[in-house]
């Protein structure tokens, strides 16, 4: 059940800012490579919806060129659904995005991560990892992105058990500036 559970996840994250742009509520963000009303150079951004499930996530980023931004992001996640509830993993990540279309925030993004991990009773872990996220400037102080991502962790044994690669998930609301 817990494969369906994450399967259905990822179609929702995907999809959702398609269903947005359906409704018309993106007006002219609907070609991702034009930027709404001065998009913004930094943005700090949260997920809201997982907060809900004990899942909380805050970035940072910048726009350092016009196609490209860095920032900071970290996360704790504790869910029972998957035996982590006493204790919560950690994550620490320093990135770049890469967007394609030539409009930092707007439209698909490529990001290379490096940075730490703490599972559950365990010590914490270096790790490094990619991501691909779609984001929407919809206007300079408000970006919505989505991302999924995968984080090899560094100095785990073929024999431990538990996790060598880990997942990484968002749907965050951020304001810009």
């Amino acid at each position: 059940m817990s494969r369906l559970l994450r399967a259905l996840l990822v179609l929702t994250i995907l999809a959702t800012p398609r269903l947005s742009a359906a409704q018309g509520f993106l007006g002219g963000i609907i070609d991702p490579g034009v930027a709404t009303n001065g998009a913004p150079n930094q943005v700090l951004s949260f997920n809201p919806i997982g907060m809900v499930m004990e899942f909380y996530n805050a970035e940072y980023e910048v726009r350092v060129g016009d196609a490209l931004t860095a920032g900071a992001g970290a996360s704790r996640r504790g869910w029972y659904l998957f035996g982590e509830g006493d204790s919560p993993r950690l994550n620490g990540d320093a990135f770049v995005r890469y967007y394609p279309s030539g409009s930092a925030f707007n439209g698909i993004a490529l990001g290379l991560k490096v940075g730490g991990t703490r599972l559950p009773n365990e010590r914490t872990l270096p790790g490094i990892g990619f991501d691909i996220n779609h984001s929407y400037a919809m206007t300079d102080h408000l970006v919505l992105s989505s991302g999924l991502g995968m984080k090899r962790l560094i100095g785990r044994r073929q024999g431990d058990y538990g996790q060598d690669v880990i997942t990484t998930l968002r749907m965050n609301v951020g304001i810009g500036f």
